[in-house]
């Protein structure tokens, strides 16, 4: 079930972000009044196709992994009449062939930035910063971070919510040698009456490497209160589900194991992936006895279990939550703004990874990204809308780049025509293009082999 789950997710994904991209690039062809041959969804053998008026060949292909536009072109067609070499892509002015490429990452940019207004319109709930016990011996424990501290400001810069304060720690990382936090104590969730913030500063080891578990590395984790093992939503088709738990269980007993808390439960659930692990609940003051099978998981690097069932909500969790609702220009604006900084940051990890500082087991390839649109999936729709708005601007940033194949690699040439006057010979592209197979296969081999490393816990 899980892979079922995993596999049509990744095929919505794949194929929403391709079809915008495409349609980035149809669009702004039609506009420039190229004419365009075929526009393809997948590829291989062709599925189903029809011509429309204009002559473009819509078509359905069998393998959903990918999309092409083919616009009419003068060096892959002979016998052309002087009207067809004028809706040509290759005899437009190159400022028109520069925003017919561009339009394709452009349209993924877009994608994104509307995802993510859905997201803040309908209203975003967040953890507060509020710190658990940092491990003994690391960055953040020598520096005096402790249980339940709750971070208000990073570098001088305010933060509310867990995510702010993750998005501005790693940027720091990848160019600040140390940290400098302002903390305050809490008691379930709290602010201590009267307690200041006190300032927090500590080095960054110069062989961080940034990625998933840098934060953990450096003693920085989100802390959870201590709430009872009792039983909220249980997620349709998960493992809880399957082993019979309800709504309002008291999980007592797990593995034999008294269990004194819901986090307890969870850190149960985690050790135990696709092993069965006998419980005790109390249901209505009766107990019931019950096998649990936790899925197996990939995150961070690391095979764990899941139930997909999550606490009931008690007032304990208000103190750790916080709950934004922006009205619609407010949305558009943040959307706008978390959509510029997580592009700058996927960028800046590309090159942190190109100069040795970011490990390039970063690197995650179609089975890493159809297990997170599963997860991403049940969840629920805004945790799918967050995955599918990362993946489409990251889509935009790396067809972006300067490679041949890419969009970006068209854009370096007509760059170039600029500047010298004339366009990039056939021979050179030819050239280039081989260069960019070989370096576009291997980074596609490295991060299928991370995929796998993770997948079979290599």
């Amino acid at each position: 079930m899980n892979f079922l789950n995993s596999l049509w997710a990744f095929v919505v994904a794949i194929g929403l972000l391709v079809m915008i991209h495409e349609l980035g690039h149809y669009l702004v062809m039609r506009w420039c009044g190229v004419r365009v041959l075929r526009f393809a969804f997948g590829f291989g053998k062709t599925l189903w196709s029809r011509q429309d008026k204009s002559g473009t060949e819509w078509a359905i292909c069998l393998w959903p992994l990918g999309g092409y536009v083919k616009p009419l072109d003068t060096r892959e067609a002979e016998g052309l009449s002087a009207a067809d070499r004028c809706c040509a892509f290759d005899t437009q002015s190159v400022g028109k062939r520069i925003a017919m490429v561009a339009a394709g990452p452009v349209a993924n940019f877009l994608l994104a930035i509307v995802l993510y207004w859905f997201v803040f319109l309908s209203g975003v709930t967040e953890w507060r910063p509020i710190l658990a016990a940092p491990a003994a011996g690391s960055p953040a424990a020598e520096a005096g971070v402790q249980a339940n501290d709750l971070i208000t400001r990073v570098d001088g810069e305010p933060v509310e919510s867990w995510a702010q304060t993750q998005w501005q720690l790693m940027q720091l990382l990848s160019k600040a040698s140390e940290i400098t936090l302002a903390v305050v104590p809490t008691v379930q969730g709290i602010p201590v009456d009267g307690a200041k913030d006190r300032g927090i500063t500590f080095k960054v080891p110069s062989d961080l490497s940034l990625g998933p578990n840098a934060l953990p590395s450096l003693g920085i984790r989100l802390g959870s209160p201590q709430l009872p093992a009792i039983v909220g939503t249980v997620q349709p088709g998960s493992a809880a589900q399957r082993a019979g738990l309800a709504s309002g269980d008291l999980v007592e007993r797990a593995d034999g194991e008294p269990v004194a808390n819901w986090a307890a439960f969870v850190q149960m659930v985690r050790a135990h992936p696709e092993t069965a692990i006998p419980i005790v609940v109390s249901r209505q003051g009766q107990s019931l006895s019950l096998e649990l099978r936790p899925d197996a998981v990939e995150e961070q690097g690391q095979r764990i279990g899941r139930a997909g069932v999550s606490p009931e909500a008690t007032r304990a969790l208000e103190p750790y939550r916080i709950h934004r609702v922006l009205d619609p220009a407010q949305a558009l604006a943040a959307a706008v703004v978390e959509t510029w900084d997580k592009s700058r940051f996927t960028l800046v990890m590309l090159g942190q990874m190109l100069v040795g500082k970011a490990s390039l087991d970063n690197l995650s390839g179609p089975i890493s990204i159809a297990s997170a649109a599963g997860q991403t999936a049940q969840i629920g729709l805004e945790a799918f809308l967050r995955f599918l708005a990362i993946v489409s601007l990251s889509l935009g940033v790396i067809n972006l780049l300067p490679l041949p194949l890419l969009d970006g690699g068209h854009l370096m040439y007509y760059l170039a025509e600029i500047l010298t006057g004339k366009p990039v010979s056939a021979e050179r592209q030819a050239l280039f293009q081989r260069f960019g197979v070989v370096l576009l296969g291997s980074l596609m081999f490295l991060a299928i082999f991370n995929d796998l490393q993770r997948l079979f816990n290599w």
